[in-house]
Parts: structure tokens; sequence; C-alpha cells
């Protein structure tokens, strides 16, 4: 009897997961490989790999199931976007870049939990390709599932002056006590 409770025990402990650990799994209908990284049994990181080339994709960060960041990369393995959380839950701050490292644009994101999705909102500065300086302005509207870029303001340095091309006007429309419905109409 005393043999079959050490027996059990040990059985017990050795099948217990490990709180400290690492989980691989297929993703994307096998083009990809997931590395989930577990500290306490809490989901730190996760790495997302194309499995033809084993080249990293994406890399995001974990406090308690909440994205603290994210960073995407090209195949040359060179920063494609770095959002990093700005405001709990799910409000970020991030930067996009192009190929050669240069900075595309930054603006801010809301992430989409159900949707595993980033959508931006507010206002965003994109940068010239060949000077890296600014130059324009992008207005995004966002009611959480939908995102459209509402109007650009783009800066003639030469001339010191901004035009403001608007492509979309978003009313609110039915309001409630906690929500609000909003009519988006497309004006260009």
């Amino acid at each position: 009897m005393k043999y079959l409770i050490i027996i059990f025990l040990f059985t017990f402990y050795a099948c217990k997961e490990n709180p400290d650990r690492v989980e691989e799994m297929s993703a994307n209908n096998g083009k990809n490989y997931v590395k989930k990284y577990f500290k306490n049994n809490s989901k730190s990181k996760m790495e997302v790999y194309d499995k033809n080339t084993n080249k990293l994709l994406i890399v995001t960060e974990f406090d308690k199931e909440t994205i603290t960041k994210i960073v995407e990369f090209y195949p040359n393995l060179k920063k494609k976007l770095i959002a990093t959380l700005l405001k709990k839950p799910n409000f970020f701050g991030v930067k996009n870049y192009s190929e050669n490292g240069k900075k595309e644009s930054e603006g801010s994101l809301l992430y989409n939990y159900k949707k595993s999705s980033l959508s931006p909102v507010s206002y965003w500065l994109f940068y010239n390709k060949q000077t890296g300086e600014i130059d324009s302005i992008g207005h995004y509207f966002s009611d959480g599932d939908t995102s459209v870029l509402v109007d650009v303001e783009r800066i003639d340095n030469k001339n010191k002056k901004m035009t403001k091309i608007k492509y979309f006007e978003a009313k609110p429309k039915d309001t409630l006590s906690d929500s609000i419905t909003w009519e988006v109409k497309r004006i260009r």
C-alpha cells in the first residue's frame, strides 16, 4: 500500500506541467510554427516562425495574458512594426519601418482581442521615403471594429503650407447611455 501511494505521487508530480516551459505548435494551416513561452504558468512571450525558411515573423510579449509589445519582421529580419502598450488593455503606440530600416509612419492602434487584429486610430505621422521628414498627417476614425482614414494633411515644406484632403466624414448617429452608433460617409 505504501508503495502504491509513492508510485501514485511520483506519477502525479511527473505528469504535472512545468510552470516554466516552451510549447510549440503549428499554425496557419501548417505554414507557420509558434513557440509559446510560459513563466509560472502564465504566457510571457510568443514567437511565430515561417515553417519553410525558419525565419522569425512576429514576437508578442505578454504580462498576465495582456499583450504588452508586438514586433513584426521582414524576411531580412529587420523590424517592420513595433507596437508597445500605452494603456491597458488594448491601446498601443506603433512605429512602422521600411525594409531598409527607415521609419515610414507612427501613430496609435487599438488591438481587438476577439479578432486578433490591430486598427489604426487617431492621428498618424507619415514620413517621406527619401528625406525621412514628416510629409503628411493622417487622421483615423475607429469604432473598435472598423478603422478608416478620415483625412490627410499634406505638408508642403517649400511653400510652408498644408493641404487637407478629406475622404470620410464620421458623425454620431444614435447615442445610448453606454454606446454610440456612428455614421461614416465617404466623401472622396
